[in-house]
């Protein structure tokens, strides 16, 4: 079967000094965000040439988000990420600076805003948008878009809402959320303190400016499926004979019988077919050595890659095989069954699970998030009105719960909630939620009254309907 694949737009970014002398060109190799993935060239203006390119590309730039910024004499390259930013991993942390291609300094958010996010909520660029810009007389979502400002707004935040980023003089201001302005000298690429936006506002409002930034956008493709070899075979099905296995489909029922084996592979595909792998995790049974030759012996097809790119990378591709043989296939299957449920028994009795301690009730739960939760986070849910306002804590906190304390997988917590008729994980974190805002507003025991009897409904209007949900799900 041919390798399928959607289309999604990336952006070829150009970006000028603030003298024009130079510019950069930053082709990207994926359309993830955050990533290192691109080249990056720089050139002298008027010459075709560039004086140096190096493997980095850079994303989520706008045509005035001001976040890449290039020094005058073209050496230095200043990179923001405002959100998603991995401060774990260099290149990728809130705030990056390189020279001639090299990256020479990284700072994290912390680093430079000295924000506690467990105390206060604050990031790196001050932002004012919702408070100052009038969206109807704006035409938000229209071709005709143009930022208009609500009637009313001072000068400092019409200034803070163009400009909480911006380069002059090869010097950058950034304006974080609580109005601190952060300097960097590029010619030094260095951090020269902070000082509040109140007091240095009457040095920088006539200095604000964008960048001169073009994006040339461009089609690129989320595979669906592995790219076929350059013979137009399929590299499921090649693969498959090469290691003397069947290919398989996790979500296929023909499947269900067979035991399957799987490994992910995050690649990068060369124009000329050449694959490099970059990480493979796999099943420990698979024969990772021939799977390795295969990808190193093989080209591959990336003709639905735009050629503008000279490579493009794919991140944790699946794959999955089983036996050739049905019959050991089968019997092999009936093993994995009785394995997983002894693990699954063993599970619902262990006090902790990947180093995650298993609270063994809804009181424990509790006491586990007040230690995960900072004083902010615990400041906000006290100040919401009812408990059903907790909703919308259910695709954060709520999968923190489900996926660690195993809710899914089966743990002591989840064999707590079982017992008492709960059998969906959704309910059971969103039960906790609720008591949790009880038990952080100073009703400590309600929880204790639902466990006596787990059928009770709630007291509140909302809360009824969520027990008649619950009540829907219990085990028959």
């Amino acid at each position: 079967m041919p390798a399928q694949a959607t289309s999604s737009d990336v952006a070829i970014v150009t970006t000028y000094s603030e003298n024009n002398k130079f510019y950069l060109r930053s082709v990207p190799y994926d359309d993830e965000f955050p990533t290192l993935k691109g080249r990056t060239f720089v050139y002298q203006n008027g010459n075709p040439r560039p004086i140096y390119v190096f493997d980095r590309g850079f994303d989520s730039i706008e045509e005035d988000s001001n976040n890449l910024i290039l020094s005058n004499d073209g050496q230095v390259i200043f990179f923001a990420i405002p959100w998603q930013a991995n401060e774990d991993k260099d290149g990728l942390k809130s705030i990056t600076i390189y020279q001639n291609g090299k990256l020479i300094r990284s700072f994290t958010e912390t680093e430079v805003t000295g924000c506690n996010k467990k105390e206060e909520r604050c990031s790196l660029l001050y932002s004012n948008y919702e408070q100052v810009v009038d969206k109807e007389k704006s035409n938000l979502g229209t071709v005709n878009y143009r930022k208009t400002f609500k009637e009313g707004t001072d000068d400092k935040e019409r200034f803070l809402s163009d400009y909480p980023i911006f380069v002059s003089n090869d010097i950058v201001y950034l304006t974080d959320s609580r109005k601190q302005v952060h300097l960097f000298d590029l010619r030094k690429a260095a951090n020269l303190g902070s000082r509040t936006f109140d007091d240095i506002f009457a040095e920088i409002k006539n200095k604000g400016r964008s960048n001169r930034t073009e994006l040339s956008h461009q089609k690129s493709h989320t595979y669906l499926e592995f790219p076929k070899l350059m013979n137009g075979v399929s590299t499921y099905q090649a693969l498959a004979r090469f290691i003397g296995m069947k290919p398989a489909d996790l979500a296929a029922s023909k499947d269900e019988a067979y035991k399957l084996y799987t490994f992910t592979v995050s690649v990068d595909i060369l124009r000329d077919g050449r694959l490099e792998i970059e990480d493979i995790e796999i099943d420990p049974e698979l024969p990772k050595e021939k799977i390795v030759e295969f990808f190193n012996t093989h080209r591959f097809d990336i003709s639905e890659v735009p050629r503008v790119f000279d490579q493009w990378h794919l991140s944790r591709e699946y794959f999955s095989f089983r036996k050739a043989n049905n019959r050991i296939a089968r019997q092999e299957k009936q093993l994995e069954i009785a394995e997983a449920r002894k693990d699954r028994e063993k599970r619902m009795t262990l006090e902790s699970i990947n180093g995650v301690y298993i609270p063994r009730d809804m009181g424990e739960c509790f006491v586990e998030l007040d230690k995960l939760l900072g004083e902010i986070d615990k400041k906000e849910i006290r100040a919401l009105r009812t408990r059903d306002e907790m909703i919308r804590y259910h695709l954060d906190m709520g999968m923190w719960m489900r996926n660690n304390w195993s809710l899914w997988g089966g743990s002591r917590l989840y064999k707590y909630f079982l017992d008492k008729g709960l059998r969906d994980p959704e309910d059971m974190s969103s039960l906790i939620l609720f008591y949790y805002y009880d038990w952080l507003t100073g009703q400590k025991e309600n929880w204790k009254q639902w466990e006596k009897d787990p059928r009770r409904p709630f007291s509140e209007p909302a809360d009824q309907r969520f027990s008649e949900t619950i009540n829907s799900r219990r085990k028959p």
